[in-house]
């Protein structure tokens, strides 16, 4: 049986529809947080990260033609604390929850912990980096406020967005 040549756009579907085929359970999130210690698991996390600001979800698109697949949200930018951002930026996480992804909603606000790809054309976020909805993340806010208030840094969290 001769099955002809499989161009690559179809080799992607393929390798998609096999990816989405694959039980939920069989990649596990696993983070190293400092649970006992928010304090402790902001600084890390604000050490680590390219940006983090908060902002609202205006659009949120699955593309599951990716490997893996991906959640890409586009957030209005409301206040920033580290990094230079413009007043919209586009952020990407998996969108399997046990692959670590982040469930991002429209209309709700976000503090994004991200890190640049390659290109610089999208940040790339996950559960693992304390990327959290506003509510969740009132105490987190309150850390960030101190450490860019003693890192020296002028402004709040209200600044103004600069341009990268």
């Amino acid at each position: 049986m001769r099955f002809g040549h499989i161009g690559k756009p179809m080799l992607g579907i393929i390798f998609a529809l096999f990816y989405l085929s694959m039980p939920s359970n069989a990649a596990a999130c696993s983070c190293a947080v400092f649970a006992d210690n928010l304090e402790r698991a902001v600084a890390l996390a604000y050490a680590r990260a390219d940006v983090i600001f908060l902002g609202d979800a205006i659009t949120v698109r699955n593309k599951i033609l990716r490997i893996p697949p991906q959640r890409e949200a586009e957030f209005y930018v409301q206040g920033l604390w580290k990094g230079s951002i413009l007043d919209v930026v586009l952020v990407r996480t998996n969108i399997e929850e046990s692959a670590c992804g982040y469930k991002f909603r429209e209309r709700q606000s976000y503090l994004v912990f991200g890190y640049w790809d390659r290109k610089r054309r999208y940040l790339k976020t996950s559960y693992c980096e304390l990327t959290r909805t506003e509510a969740e993340a009132k105490d987190a806010i309150v850390i960030l406020d101190k450490i860019k208030k003693k890192s020296g840094i002028s402004g709040s969290s209200d600044q103004s967005i600069s341009q990268p």
